[in-house]
């Protein structure tokens, strides 16, 4: 379990089965130590995409960064280049829907909260709001709602728990 206790993961449990993953999110995240943070936020990301198969340079680059502490201070960079991202696929999603853009879409939010996490690891005086960490936990259902896999739905609740013994 690492830093969290039992009745923080009991609360965010029950959080999380009332739909209230904003609360959730906040729970675990408050919880973790700021350096343990940006590794946690990694973890999760990289087991979306391992799960989804989807390629995309600004996310490797982000998970990169994030596993490398003393490049941290690179994640306002690469959430710029996330961002850029996002909003093309926005764009596109208003015209053309698909499961794979719709996908991929999920994955560069994800990566965007990553990326605001490892940055405000550094103690940035410009660092981005102090709750981009509990979003994580939004973006993640949203994500798994797309996914229908219980299975994997599962193993990603851990990773979310912290639990380094989930892979």
């Amino acid at each position: 379990m690492g830093y969290l206790t039992q009745n923080h993961l009991d609360q965010a449990a029950e959080y999380w089965r009332n739909g209230q993953f904003l609360e959730a999110g906040k729970i675990i995240f408050e919880n973790l130590p700021v350096a343990a943070r940006p590794g946690w936020a990694s973890r999760i990301l990289e087991l979306a995409i391992e799960r989804t198969g989807t390629k995309s340079p600004q996310i490797d680059h982000i998970i990169h960064i994030s596993n490398h502490p003393s490049e941290w201070a690179q994640a306002h960079k690469a959430f710029d280049a996330a961002r850029r991202v996002v909003l093309d696929l926005d764009r596109k999603q208003e015209r053309l829907r698909s499961a794979k853009r719709t996908m991929l879409l999920r994955l560069m939010e994800l990566a965007e909260l990553t990326a605001k996490v490892t940055y405000n690891a550094t103690h940035p005086p410009d660092e981005f709001d102090e709750d981009c960490g509990w979003w994580i936990a939004v973006y993640l259902k949203r994500l798994l709602d797309s996914l229908h896999d219980d299975s994997f739905s599962q193993r990603m609740w851990l990773a979310f728990c912290f639990d380094e013994e989930s892979d």
